[in-house]
C-alpha cells in the first residue's frame, strides 16, 4: 500500500539517438555500443522521458496501437529491463 511507481527514464546523457523512420539507433559511446530499436522499442524509448511509469506506458502505447494492454505489457516491461540492464537511463548511471 502507498508504494510509489517507478518512473522510467530518463535517457542518460551519454546516450547519443538517430531517428530513422519509425525507429531509432542508440549510441553509448561508453561502451561503443550501438543498439537498434525496432519500431515498438522505439515507441517505448520515447516514452521513457522519466515522467511516466511502466503502467503509463503501457496504456498510452495500447491507445496508440489499438489493443488490450494484456498483450502488450510483456514486451514493454521486457524492453524496459533491457534499457536498464544496458544502463541507458540517468539513474543507471554509474
Amino acid at each position: 500500500m502507498g508504494q510509489e511507481k517507478q518512473k522510467v527514464g530518463p535517457p542518460g546523457s551519454h546516450i547519443l539517438e538517430t531517428e530513422i523512420g519509425d525507429e531509432i539507433s542508440l549510441y553509448d559511446p561508453r561502451t561503443e555500443q550501438v543498439i537498434v530499436l525496432n519500431q515498438t522499442a522505439s515507441d517505448v524509448w520515447r516514452l521513457s522521458d522519466g515522467q511516466s511509469d511502466v503502467d503509463e506506458i503501457v496504456r498510452l502505447l495500447a491507445a496508440a496501437y489499438g489493443v488490450d494492454s494484456d498483450l502488450i505489457r510483456d514486451e514493454i516491461e521486457s524492453t524496459i529491463h533491457s534499457f536498464r540492464e544496458q544502463g541507458l537511463f540517468e539513474s543507471e548511471q554509474e
